[in-house]
């Protein structure tokens, strides 16, 4: 399998939603995808077409027990989404977190060919527990910002020597802005290969979507921001596959 956690910088960088528009771009380039949402907001089954008030909740389940299998939802084709779940959970911790991807990914046994896109809130710290994992990719999630160029020197400054699998994506891309587009330059001098060469733009299809709990392909394909997500889509192709 290719498995790639994405995680925003801080709150609010559309994670979510980069996470459901890479499925929905996956699956048009016929690549088999298993979304699962670590984030408890439970944002992310809306994006499927999962009803609001959905009652599974597999984070909530004794998964180590056979007879309360972990069971995704197939929402189309080659694609499938394990939802966090509306039940709340008593001392949800980054070990908690790492144990519950664990148990799903031992249980669901996704392909060898299947993306695994593991949505993270930022306020788990999953980097040290999970790079026992030869097998992961990060895609870390920037908005052009004050806030995110800042956190975005904390983390390479805490961590100078990250290994190649980790790459920074840009969300939320207003050219037309000159924060923007002189952020942008001083994230490629920074960065270099790291940042993906590709953005996704500001559009609001992207919010309209999710209005009508559809996948962006089904919403609008011929967005801009569609055609975003299938470049990044046959980034995330090519370079795993190269891994």
């Amino acid at each position: 399998m290719h498995l790639i956690a994405i995680q925003g910088l801080r709150g609010g960088c559309g994670t979510t939603s980069i996470v459901a528009g890479l499925t929905s771009a996956l699956a048009i380039l016929r690549q088999p995808v298993l979304a699962i949402d670590l984030c408890p907001n439970n944002i992310l089954s809306l994006h499927f077409g999962l009803p609001f008030d959905e009652p599974q909740a597999w984070t909530a389940r004794d998964v180590q027990s056979p007879a309360q299998a972990i069971v995704a939802f197939r929402q189309q084709e080659r694609v499938c989404v394990l939802p966090f779940g509306r039940r709340a959970i008593k001392g949800y911790t980054p070990q908690r977190a790492v144990e519950l991807l664990e148990q799903a990914l031992q249980q669901l046994a996704p392909s060898s060919d299947t993306f695994v896109l593991v949505n993270i809130p930022p306020y788990l710290n999953l980097l040290t527990l999970l790079e026992q994992r030869p097998d992961i990719h990060w895609l870390h999630v920037l908005e052009a910002d004050p806030a995110c160029h800042v956190l975005l020197n904390y983390q390479l400054y805490d961590n100078q020597h990250l290994p190649r699998n980790h790459y920074w994506l840009i969300n939320r891309l207003q050219p037309s802005l000159k924060l923007s587009h002189d952020l942008l330059e001083l994230w490629r001098l920074a960065l270099g290969q790291l940042l993906v060469p590709c953005v996704i733009h500001e559009d609001e299809a992207i919010r309209e979507a999710l209005a009508r709990k559809q996948l962006l392909a089904q919403s609008a394909p011929q967005s801009l921001a569609m055609q975003d997500f299938m470049a990044l889509a046959n980034w995330c192709v090519k370079t795993l596959e190269a891994a």
